[in-house]
């Protein structure tokens, strides 16, 4: 009788199964012609601190690069430091000696960030390309902008470890106190995020293009020689001049010399208007490069994701 109840269990369970397995077919029925629900869209912020993780995680498998980069920063400050033994620039701010090599050591804190700035985000477009995902980044509801700044900011903060040092050494060197101190970093990062969208239009251009290495190696020039990197641009022609006021990186090196060498070297405009400047430029050329990023991106989903 126990065996006979027990038969009788199992082939109800097994009875229930397939009413379960027959109710599944009409409830797929069902969810296939009830609405569908898109993606939620994620958030700028998610987007950002997401890309970031995500690079910090690739760049610590190339450390043996982090370190050319030092050296390659130290192989700069020596040089300009034996290179200021024995030239001197004259004119509205008189240079020699240790003026002249604190001028230098405040154009090389500025330029550690100026590859990071502007070719990672192209790099990152060239990989995106090559790796057939580009057309996964346009076509899901993210912000393309947090996705190049998260670039950016992963590679600045890889950075930092060539930045804070040469920043202490030049805190020192200078003399400068707590103030001009925080009003370099403040500079610093001003820059940094008129860069980022520099960065952010070469990707677009990387897009569109393919390979534009030249074209960005051609701005970085202009940021290093033209903008006044290891010369002081009050000295340039009145043409070069006025082209170099069109580059937030002069502005920059001018905060950043006041606040180094004090109050002897005469700014290129009262410092405070150049604050107005630089921070002006970052909004402005922030607000540039998201309106052509949606341009790029509507243009893509005009013509086909295909041209990606």
């Amino acid at each position: 009788m126990w065996v006979a109840w027990t038969n009788h269990w199992n082939d109800r369970k097994v009875e229930i199964a397939l009413e379960q397995i027959k109710v599944r077919p009409q409830a797929t029925a069902m969810s296939a012609t009830s609405p569908v629900t898109l993606p939620r869209p994620a958030s700028f912020w998610t987007v950002l601190s997401a890309t970031i993780i995500k690079n910090l995680q690739v760049i610590r498998r190339y450390l043996p690069n982090l370190v050319g980069l030092i050296v390659q920063m130290f192989v700069r400050v020596g040089f300009f430091l034996i290179l200021s033994g024995f030239m001197v620039f004259e004119g509205t701010n008189n240079l020699a000696g240790e003026r002249l090599f604190t001028f230098i050591l405040a154009g090389l804190v500025l330029m550690v960030f100026n590859s990071t700035a502007l070719y990672t985000p192209l790099n990152s477009v060239t990989q995106d390309l090559m790796n057939g995902t580009l057309e996964y980044l346009y076509a899901n509801p993210i912000s393309r902008y947090a996705y190049y700044a998260g670039t950016v900011v992963a590679s600045a903060i890889m950075d930092l470890i060539v930045f804070v040092p040469l920043f202490l050494f030049l805190v020192w060197h200078a003399g400068a106190d707590l103030i001009s101190a925080l009003s370099i970093l403040a500079a610093c990062l001003a820059v940094m995020v008129t860069l980022m969208a520099f960065g952010t239009m070469i990707a677009l251009l990387g897009v569109l293009w393919r390979q534009v290495n030249s074209i960005v190696g051609v701005i970085s020039q202009l940021f290093e020689f033209l903008a006044g990197a290891y010369f002081p641009i009050s000295e340039f022609p009145m043409a070069l001049k006025y082209a170099a006021w069109a580059l937030p990186y002069t502005w920059g090196y001018d905060l950043v010399r006041y606040y180094s060498l004090g109050q002897g070297w005469k700014t290129l405009l009262p410092y405070q208007t150049e604050w107005v400047i630089l921070i002006a430029e970052a909004a402005g050329f922030s607000i540039v490069a998201m309106v052509l990023l949606q341009l790029v991106e509507r243009r893509a989903k005009k013509q086909g994701l295909h041209l990606l």
